[in-house]
């Protein structure tokens, strides 16, 4: 078979290029958020199992630090410990009873925003759904979400917050820059 050669313009494979690579990228936001989110289900349940459980720091720790021990024997790369395990059960009962659009908007953070924001805002549903909006939309890294919480956005929701690196880097780039925490 002979090899068939089809020379297309630069300009033409550029824009093959660039559509190709938006596919790719499109794929890999979908992937992170599907994981966070599974995640997010993951600390929901072990949480709720230790509120079920009604496991307290004084009198549940030896239970929780034994399940720690275990938990990270099986699943090393987890971050499966004592004190994550108690975050994880503050986490579940911050939010069970939280208005369903509070508990929906959480639930697509990754786990450092969410611990983030329950550290500072404590029983501020309205900060706490502000910041977790702006995350998922503007897919604010870490830093930038303490940065914004430094300048107090929620208390200037009016003013606009939008970045443009979407509109003047390469998509590769605006999604980096946006996704890192």
């Amino acid at each position: 078979m002979a090899d068939i050669t089809i020379q297309v313009p630069e300009s033409e494979y550029n824009s093959i290029l660039r559509q190709a690579v938006a596919v790719i990228d499109k794929t890999r936001n979908i992937v992170a958020a599907s994981i966070t989110s599974a995640i997010g289900s993951a600390h929901w349940e072990l949480g709720k199992l230790l509120h079920d459980k009604k496991l307290e720091n004084k009198h549940g720790s030896g239970v929780v630090n034994r399940l720690s021990m275990d938990l990270k024997e099986r699943f090393p790369q987890m971050g499966m410990s004592a004190r994550n395990l108690w975050d994880m059960k503050k986490f579940y009962e911050r939010f069970c009873d939280s208005d369903s659009k509070l508990r929906q908007a959480v639930a697509l953070l990754p786990w450092g925003h969410t611990l983030k924001l329950m550290q500072k805002f404590r029983n501020d549903d309205e900060a706490i759904l502000y910041y977790a909006q702006e995350t998922t939309a503007k897919g604010w890294s870490r830093d930038l979400l303490t940065n914004a919480i430094s300048m107090q956005m929620h208390l200037r929701k009016s003013e606009p917050t939008d970045n443009n690196f979407a509109l003047t880097l390469p998509t590769a780039q605006a999604w980096c820059s946006q996704s890192n925490s």
